[in-house]
């Protein structure tokens, strides 16, 4: 047994889901953002959301549990006994508490609930056999959880596998408004929750895709606001007199779970810069420009400045749209600077693995002569990526059946959230219900029965009754946000 508490028994049940539509939502109050219209629309359709807080108060209009107080005692019971394979679910944080710097403002969670490597161990293991307890306390059709690759989101998601219950992985969309939702763990591509990819559509809409292409692209839809230039004035002064050629490299935070957990060559920007300059070094008069990242908790524009030399320029006060629109070719590791590459119909070569990734959008560059031979193709014309219906029906796919609209506020003017008009004919609430609809299997669980009995004592809290006009006002704040 994980825990020893002298002899506790533990409970093993084979548990029917019942025909409840419970829903649990465990997450920190920041993601609720997210959360709340989706919530809203399952209720709808006769669901029952249950937010398990992780990190205090705030707005939410249904059920609520707080282990918080639990959790912690668990965490600091002397007798706790970690299982076997526990350092599976605290990788991240191993990173994390290598460089605690670079992450303190964007996890709190880790620095001040983990707070060290001991305690993540000790909290990996208390939210695997905590989430089991929850699974059979609720019942639920689903576990809703976020990005899945950090505490306490890992063990959930490792508990959730561990027995066959529906688990539901939610990331931020490509465009503004909305989100990515995969079954399971985050998804390397964009099957979406039926099964289908963009592969699987048989007829093309050419009107549609390229009405949200044009207006895409026109609209600058990104998730960043920066100040636009023209971008052949921009192209003129980044090549200077002699360069023939501009490659742009777009930086992604190094904080990045995709980059922590998700890269496999490149674990570092300057790594990958320097990278594609041995790539670009047989290309005559190549430049690169380099993209830093706006929300960089190191600035590394000097470190960047010395790889690139006198081979191109780091940038970071220009719009990513005007310097995609002023490139020749893009490259990225796997940032959402890729979509926007291909929504702008430019060669993409693809560094690590994404939900784009493709051979008939995307090129690879799996070694230097590899990533040579990728660049000399788009120089000579005879690169013909992104393929132009396979472009379409990804763009379809995405803003029918993969991306899911959730109006919310984030580092964009609201009037972005605009180009969510093209969305009118997106399916993923109906497949999210039609997936929700369908009972689940009998699931084993197997939970000490003085843990269960603590997961058990955290009370249900029920959502007060608030005015007509208090809702009222809230329906239109979250369809603003």
């Amino acid at each position: 047994m994980p825990f020893d508490y002298g002899g506790a028994v533990g409970v093993g049940a084979v548990v029917q889901m019942p025909d409840n539509k419970t829903l649990l939502f465990i997450c920190e109050k920041y993601y609720l953002r997210f959360y709340r219209p989706l919530a809203a629309r399952l209720v709808q359709s006769g669901f029952r959301p249950v937010w398990v807080r992780l990190d205090g108060p705030d707005e939410w209009d249904y059920d609520y549990v707080d282990p918080t107080a639990a959790i912690d005692a668990l965490v600091e019971a002397p007798d706790l006994k970690c299982r076997e394979g526990v350092d599976d679910l605290y990788v991240f944080e191993r990173a994390v508490f290598e460089r605690p710097n670079l992450f303190e403002n964007s996890y709190p969670y880790t620095m001040h609930v983990a707070r060290t490597p001991e305690r993540a161990r000790r909290l990996a293991e208390v939210w695997y056999q905590s989430t089991l307890a929850f699974l059979m306390r609720f019942r639920p059709r689903a576990v809703f959880i976020w990005n899945g690759r950090y505490l306490p989101y890992r063990a959930v998601a490792a508990a959730c596998e561990a027995v066959g219950q529906v688990l539901m992985t939610s990331e931020i969309g490509w465009i503004p408004g909305t989100i990515f939702l995969d079954r399971g763990g985050l998804s390397t591509n964009t099957t979406d929750l039926l099964g289908r990819s963009f592969e699987s559509a048989t007829a093309i809409d050419i009107g549609r895709a390229d009405a949200f292409l044009n207006d895409y692209t026109t609209r600058k839809a990104t998730m960043v606001s920066q100040k636009l230039v023209p971008a052949s004035e921009v192209r003129h002064r980044l090549l200077g007199d002699d360069g023939k050629f501009l490659l742009l490299y777009g930086c992604q935070v190094d904080w990045d779970t995709n980059v922590v957990i998700g890269a496999r060559r490149f674990r570092s920007n300057e790594a990958a810069v320097s990278f594609l300059i041995e790539c670009m070094s047989a290309i005559p008069g190549a430049r690169i420009v380099v993209k830093t990242h706006p929300l960089d908790a190191e600035k590394k524009e000097d470190t960047l400045r010395q790889i690139v030399g006198q081979g191109g320029t780091v940038v970071s006060d220009i719009h990513p749209h005007t310097l995609i629109e002023a490139a020749d070719c893009v490259s990225v590791r796997n940032s959402t600077l890729g979509f926007e590459a291909l929504c702008y119909r430019k060669p993409l070569i693809l560094l690590e693995n994404a939900k784009y990734k493709h051979p008939k959008l995307t090129l690879e560059a799996g070694n230097i002569a590899e990533g040579a031979a990728s660049l000399s193709r788009v120089l000579t014309g005879s690169c013909d990526l992104p393929d132009e219906e396979a472009l379409r029906k990804f763009i379809l796919h995405a803003i029918d059946n993969y991306l899911v609209p959730v109006r919310y506020q984030y580092f964009f003017e609201p009037a972005k959230l605009d180009i969510l008009s093209h969305l009118g004919q997106n399916q993923s609430y109906r497949a999210l219900e039609q997936v929700l609809g369908e009972l689940p299997s009998p699931v084993h669980v197997d939970v000490d029965d003085r843990l269960l009995r603590t997961i058990e004592r955290c009370k249900v809290h029920r959502p007060r009754e608030h005015s007509f006009l208090y809702r009222h006002a809230r329906k239109v704040s979250d369809w603003l946000s």
